[in-house]
């Protein structure tokens, strides 16, 4: 591609992950087809001089300046290996890890995480801090390409990856961290692009496959994005004209749940939990103040994890965790906790009726000796309740009956365990395929959808949306106790109904980026210097001409309010028309207004999110 074009953007896609975070670049160049992108057009921006690979741990570590603030010190492999080798100064560190999770299915903008050491922080400052570390290494990364390009917050188009399932104030926070850590120049910037992690990964793999790419056109495409911590499960068709995608219709609502890896890691930690014979609080003092101990059992589980390939683990395969010198000292110190061999014997007694087999204690070589069908165990309940959730999905959808390809994406979709899971579940009447590089293929799909983030035309409304008004009364429809009078400008009384659900789009609905949307309103009373109005949103669908719904109906959630400014003048007040657009076909909720009167007073509004807990 040629790059002398420097008064385009750059695009910088992050994939942020629940285990694993990458990041890459390129230049975006006016009337250049999606079909001329190669591979090498896209920059991977090392954020971790210890991982070459494409994404490493979502990991950082953050050190106190002289000035008493926290500033991110390190990222990834780096910043584990420092936290686990720092002695006298540790007062001045604050370790994260795998904290993503924490927004999934969130209500609230006020998230707290904790550090390795206990510490609790703002979601977002954390959040933030990545942001801005990354920010760092993509600086040095275009400076170092040479490209001769002068980075400020107006030349980059950011787009960052979130789950299909991800909850509209978890995408909120994320904004707002992107903001705080200045990479942004305002809150609702258009620089900042969400995207959907299973449309990118597919459209990365089309990419991929563009020497034959007719084969796919029309195909149902049924993604499973299997990440650390959730599985997103997406049906797409592409339409494909003259070998190249012309674009994608989402065929459902996304669907999926938290079956990911890291739930895997937690079926670990149960069971050493139950092998020092510790209770939680216990086990999660043990966490806290043996933070870097635990840290290196951790990363050796998950090396042990990666390598489980088989789904015929057995009792004859072994597989042995090393006790790192540091847990035995605490746990010596702290629970008086000395002999590991009576440990082993004790968990052996405890467990005897469970059908696995027993664990064995090398005691000249401080190793924890597993075997194949326990290790098994582990897996087998999050792969469970992804069973369980695919064969409720396959026996209620009809939808699913349409699927021809199934998709694997995503760093759990290379475990072959997991993947024969799914299929047994599913069965063989689809076409399997995977990604040719899963660690990689979001971040090369999120930079091709900010290069064109209308490649997904059409989707499926996951709720359905409305906002909260008073119409004039209806006894047919409207409760009698929401019932209220006002008077108009000429003193005539007219019943209103108040805290009405007044539906714009419905759960399942298709929406359209070509077709927003379009609701208007007008003043309630006189002198009125702005309309504001709640949104809302519900999993219901119901028949709004026989029935209604109210603000405080079991199942009613409110997202948050918007304020259209009306604009001054002696105009009655039906005159004073409002044309609201309301986007949802986009990755967040956009709404523009329109003042009809004169047309030319326009402008985006900001939906203000509700700070209360639902």
């Amino acid at each position: 591609m040629n790059n002398s074009n420097n008064n385009k953007k750059i695009i910088c896609a992050i994939d942020f992950g629940t285990s694993r975070t990458g990041a890459a670049w390129m230049i975006s160049i006016d009337n250049f087809s999606r079909n001329q992108i190669g591979t090498t057009d896209v920059t991977k921006i090392e954020l971790d001089q210890m991982d070459k690979n494409f994404k490493t741990s979502t990991a950082i570590l953050f050190k106190k300046t002289n000035s008493n603030k926290w500033e991110p010190f390190l990222f990834g492999k780096s910043a584990e290996s420092k936290y686990m080798t720092v002695r006298k100064d540790i007062n001045n560190y604050q370790f994260f890890k795998n904290f993503k999770m924490k927004l999934y299915q969130n209500d609230s903008l006020n998230l707290k995480v904790q550090s390795y050491s206990g510490e609790e922080w703002s979601f977002t400052q954390v959040l933030s801090g990545v942001f801005k570390f990354i920010y760092q290494k993509f600086v040095e990364s275009v400076e170092h390409s040479k490209i001769n390009r002068r980075i400020n917050k107006e030349t980059v188009q950011w787009v960052l990856t979130v789950p299909a399932i991800w909850e509209d104030k978890s995408k909120e926070i994320m904004r707002r961290a992107f903001h705080q850590a200045g990479l942004i120049s305002s809150k609702n910037s258009p620089n900042l692009l969400f995207c959907y992690e299973p449309e990118v990964a597919a459209l990365d793999f089309f990419q991929d496959q563009r020497n034959q790419l007719n084969q796919f056109n029309n195909k149902k495409l049924l993604v499973v994005d299997a990440g650390g911590g959730t599985i997103d499960i997406t049906l797409m068709k592409p339409t494909i004209v003259k070998n190249e995608i012309k674009e994608f219709e989402i065929l459902m609502i996304p669907k999926g749940g938290d079956f990911g890896s890291i739930y895997i890691d937690l079926e670990f930690q149960k069971f050493f939990r139950s092998f020092l014979n510790l209770n939680d609080n216990q086990f999660n003092q043990f966490k806290n103040e043996c933070s870097r101990g635990f840290l290196k059992l951790s990363n050796q589980w998950e090396s042990l994890k990666m390598g489980i390939q088989s789904e015929e683990m057995t009792e004859n395969d072994s597989h042995v965790i090393e006790i790192p010198r540091i847990i035995f000292k605490y746990l010596k110190k702290q629970f008086r906790i000395k002999d590991f061999e009576a440990l082993t014997d004790q968990f052996n007694q405890r467990n005897q009726n469970s059908g696995l087999s027993e664990i064995d204690w090398d005691d000249d070589e401080e190793l924890l000796v597993i075997k194949g069908d326990l290790i098994k165990s582990f897996f087998e309940e999050p792969i469970q309740k992804l069973r369980n959730y695919l064969n409720n999905f396959k026996q209620t959808s009809e939808i699913f009956k349409q699927t021809e390809i199934v998709f694997f994406t995503g760093g759990l979709s290379n475990s072959d365990y997991f993947q024969k899971s799914v299929k047994k579940q599913l069965g063989n009447n689809f076409q399997y395929c995977k990604s040719s590089y899963p660690d990689k293929s979001i971040i090369i799909g999120a930079v091709l959808f900010g290069f064109d983030p209308n490649i997904v035309s059409i989707r499926r409304s996951q709720f359905t949306y409305g906002v909260i008004f008073s119409p004039n009364f209806n006894p047919k429809i409207h409760d009698t106790n929401r019932k209220f009078i006002i008077r108009n400008g000429n003193n005539q009384e007219i019943e209103r109904c108040s805290n009405v659900f007044g539906p714009i789009i419905f759960r399942g609905d298709v929406i359209r980026l070509s077709e927003p949307k379009l609701n208007f309103y007008i003043p309630v009373y006189e002198n009125q210097i702005a309309i504001e109005f709640e949104i809302v949103r519900t999993t219901k669908k119901w028949d709004n001409s026989t029935s209604s719904l109210y603000l405080d109906s079991q199942g009613v959630q409110k997202m948050g309010s918007v304020e259209v400014p009306i604009h001054k003048s002696s105009l009655p007040l039906n005159k004073h028309k409002v044309e609201v657009a309301f986007h949802f076909a986009t990755t967040e909720i956009k709404i523009f207004m329109k003042y009809l009167p004169d047309p030319r007073i326009t402008r985006q509004l900001t939906l203000d999110y509700d700070q209360t807990e639902n």
